[in-house]
Protein backbone atom coordinates (compact mmCIF):
# COMPACT_ATOMS: atom_id res chain seq x y z
CA UNK A 1 0.00 0.00 0.00
CA UNK A 2 2.98 2.50 0.92
CA UNK A 3 4.37 1.43 -2.16
CA UNK A 4 1.44 2.34 -4.73
CA UNK A 5 1.32 6.09 -2.21
CA UNK A 6 4.80 6.24 -3.40
CA UNK A 7 4.11 5.31 -7.03
CA UNK A 8 1.57 7.79 -7.26
CA UNK A 9 3.44 10.40 -5.76
CA UNK A 10 6.40 10.37 -8.33
CA UNK A 11 3.26 10.01 -11.00
CA UNK A 12 2.03 13.03 -9.86
CA UNK A 13 5.07 15.26 -9.18
CA UNK A 14 6.30 13.94 -12.39
CA UNK A 15 3.07 15.79 -14.06
CA UNK A 16 3.43 19.02 -11.97
CA UNK A 17 7.09 19.10 -12.98
CA UNK A 18 6.06 18.55 -16.65
CA UNK A 19 3.02 20.86 -16.82
CA UNK A 20 5.30 23.73 -15.24
CA UNK A 21 8.03 23.41 -17.89
CA UNK A 22 6.00 23.36 -20.44
CA UNK A 23 4.22 26.31 -19.24
CA UNK A 24 7.31 27.98 -18.77
CA UNK A 25 8.74 27.50 -22.26
CA UNK A 26 5.09 28.78 -23.46
CA UNK A 27 5.31 32.11 -21.28
CA UNK A 28 8.81 32.79 -22.23
CA UNK A 29 8.12 32.47 -26.40
CA UNK A 30 4.74 33.98 -26.62
CA UNK A 31 5.11 36.50 -23.85
CA UNK A 32 7.79 38.45 -26.02
CA UNK A 33 5.62 38.09 -29.26
CA UNK A 34 2.72 38.93 -27.34
CA UNK A 35 4.07 42.44 -25.84
CA UNK A 36 5.79 42.87 -29.52
CA UNK A 37 2.11 42.54 -31.12
CA UNK A 38 0.38 45.23 -28.32
CA UNK A 39 3.10 47.75 -29.01
CA UNK A 40 3.43 47.80 -32.71
CA UNK A 41 -0.38 47.88 -32.65
CA UNK A 42 -0.25 50.96 -30.41
CA UNK A 43 2.57 52.54 -32.54
CA UNK A 44 0.28 51.49 -35.43
CA UNK A 45 -2.71 53.78 -33.97
CA UNK A 46 -0.46 56.78 -33.14
CA UNK A 47 1.13 56.76 -36.63
CA UNK A 48 -2.55 56.79 -38.01
CA UNK A 49 -3.85 59.32 -35.44
CA UNK A 50 -0.71 61.90 -36.52
CA UNK A 51 0.30 61.78 -32.47
CA UNK A 52 -2.52 64.64 -32.68
CA UNK A 53 -4.25 65.79 -28.89
CA UNK A 54 -8.03 65.07 -29.64
CA UNK A 55 -8.54 68.68 -28.20
CA UNK A 56 -6.50 70.55 -31.50
CA UNK A 57 -8.78 71.19 -34.04
CA UNK A 58 -6.88 70.89 -37.06
CA UNK A 59 -7.64 71.65 -40.83
CA UNK A 60 -9.73 68.97 -42.30
CA UNK A 61 -6.90 68.32 -45.10
CA UNK A 62 -4.69 67.65 -42.46
CA UNK A 63 -6.78 64.58 -40.67
CA UNK A 64 -7.66 62.86 -44.01
CA UNK A 65 -7.04 58.93 -43.35
CA UNK A 66 -5.44 57.04 -46.14
CA UNK A 67 -7.78 53.89 -47.09
CA UNK A 68 -4.90 52.02 -47.68
CA UNK A 69 -0.64 52.46 -47.41
CA UNK A 70 0.53 55.09 -49.81
CA UNK A 71 2.88 52.93 -51.53
CA UNK A 72 0.27 50.57 -52.23
CA UNK A 73 -1.92 53.27 -54.15
CA UNK A 74 -1.89 53.51 -57.84
CA UNK A 75 0.09 57.09 -59.54
CA UNK A 76 -2.96 58.89 -59.58
CA UNK A 77 -3.93 57.60 -55.37
CA UNK A 78 -0.86 58.97 -54.55
CA UNK A 79 -1.09 62.87 -56.84
CA UNK A 80 -4.92 63.06 -55.27
CA UNK A 81 -3.75 61.70 -51.95
CA UNK A 82 -0.63 64.18 -52.06
CA UNK A 83 -0.47 67.79 -50.42
CA UNK A 84 2.89 68.87 -52.16
CA UNK A 85 4.77 66.43 -55.10
CA UNK A 86 8.58 67.85 -55.64
CA UNK A 87 11.29 66.84 -57.74
CA UNK A 88 14.89 66.97 -56.21
CA UNK A 89 17.95 66.10 -58.36
CA UNK A 90 20.81 64.53 -57.09
CA UNK A 91 24.29 66.94 -57.01
CA UNK A 92 28.08 66.00 -56.10
CA UNK A 93 28.83 67.93 -53.10
CA UNK A 94 32.67 68.49 -52.38
CA UNK A 95 32.64 66.17 -49.25
CA UNK A 96 31.57 63.45 -52.51
CA UNK A 97 27.87 63.17 -50.89
CA UNK A 98 24.78 63.23 -53.47
CA UNK A 99 22.25 65.89 -52.50
CA UNK A 100 18.92 65.60 -53.07
CA UNK A 101 18.03 69.19 -53.99
CA UNK A 102 14.52 70.31 -55.05
CA UNK A 103 14.09 71.48 -58.45
CA UNK A 104 10.36 71.84 -58.89
CA UNK A 105 7.06 71.11 -57.35
CA UNK A 106 4.35 69.78 -59.66
CA UNK A 107 1.54 69.94 -57.37
CA UNK A 108 1.13 72.32 -54.16
CA UNK A 109 -2.03 72.58 -52.22
CA UNK A 110 -3.13 75.90 -51.27
CA UNK A 111 -2.49 76.74 -47.87
CA UNK A 112 0.04 73.68 -46.93
CA UNK A 113 3.27 74.39 -44.80
CA UNK A 114 5.94 73.03 -46.38
CA UNK A 115 9.12 73.59 -44.71
CA UNK A 116 11.42 73.25 -48.09
CA UNK A 117 11.98 75.95 -51.22
CA UNK A 118 13.55 75.60 -54.37
CA UNK A 119 17.03 74.92 -54.17
CA UNK A 120 17.04 73.33 -50.41
CA UNK A 121 18.43 70.27 -49.74
CA UNK A 122 16.27 67.22 -49.10
CA UNK A 123 18.32 65.59 -46.55
CA UNK A 124 16.15 62.01 -46.10
CA UNK A 125 17.11 61.69 -49.81
CA UNK A 126 20.36 62.38 -49.96
CA UNK A 127 23.26 59.61 -50.16
CA UNK A 128 27.44 58.77 -50.30
CA UNK A 129 27.78 56.55 -52.96
CA UNK A 130 28.99 53.01 -52.29
CA UNK A 131 30.60 51.44 -55.16
CA UNK A 132 28.75 50.43 -58.51
CA UNK A 133 24.47 50.81 -57.31
CA UNK A 134 23.41 53.30 -58.96
CA UNK A 135 20.57 55.64 -57.07
CA UNK A 136 19.08 57.63 -60.39
CA UNK A 137 19.34 61.05 -60.98
CA UNK A 138 17.15 62.34 -58.53
CA UNK A 139 13.96 61.72 -56.82
CA UNK A 140 10.27 61.96 -56.70
CA UNK A 141 8.80 62.98 -53.46
CA UNK A 142 5.00 62.46 -52.17
CA UNK A 143 4.10 64.70 -49.32
CA UNK A 144 0.67 64.62 -47.41
CA UNK A 145 -0.90 66.94 -44.73
CA UNK A 146 -0.21 70.56 -43.25
CA UNK A 147 2.71 71.13 -42.17
CA UNK A 148 3.87 68.67 -45.17
CA UNK A 149 6.02 65.17 -44.43
CA UNK A 150 6.94 62.69 -46.77
CA UNK A 151 4.60 60.02 -47.65
CA UNK A 152 6.79 58.33 -50.16
CA UNK A 153 9.70 58.87 -52.91
CA UNK A 154 10.53 57.21 -56.06
CA UNK A 155 13.55 57.23 -58.09
CA UNK A 156 13.96 58.64 -61.72
CA UNK A 157 16.80 57.88 -64.33
CA UNK A 158 16.62 60.35 -67.10
CA UNK A 159 13.05 61.33 -68.15
CA UNK A 160 11.59 58.45 -66.80
CA UNK A 161 10.24 57.96 -63.06
CA UNK A 162 11.24 54.28 -62.67
CA UNK A 163 9.61 54.00 -59.04
CA UNK A 164 6.03 54.42 -60.51
CA UNK A 165 5.99 52.23 -63.32
CA UNK A 166 8.14 54.36 -65.54
CA UNK A 167 6.44 56.82 -66.32
CA UNK A 168 7.81 59.71 -68.25
CA UNK A 169 8.08 62.83 -65.88
CA UNK A 170 6.03 65.05 -68.55
CA UNK A 171 3.38 62.75 -68.49
CA UNK A 172 3.16 62.60 -64.72
CA UNK A 173 3.38 66.14 -64.45
CA UNK A 174 0.91 66.90 -66.64
CA UNK A 175 -1.16 64.27 -63.98
CA UNK A 176 -0.39 66.09 -61.17
CA UNK A 177 -2.35 69.53 -63.04
CA UNK A 178 -5.34 67.76 -63.52
CA UNK A 179 -7.77 68.10 -60.65
CA UNK A 180 -8.52 64.88 -59.06
CA UNK A 181 -6.18 63.48 -61.28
Amino acid sequence: MLKKFADGLVFGCGFAISFVAIWYIAIYTLYPMLISSVTKSANQQLFQEGFSNPSEQAAPDTQRKLSKPFHEMSPEEQINNSSVIALARFEKSPDGKMKAVIKEFFKKDPGVVIYYNIGDEYPSSSYYPNGNRGYGDGVVIFFTGSPASMGMSATYTGDRISGLSDIPIELFKQKCKEPNA
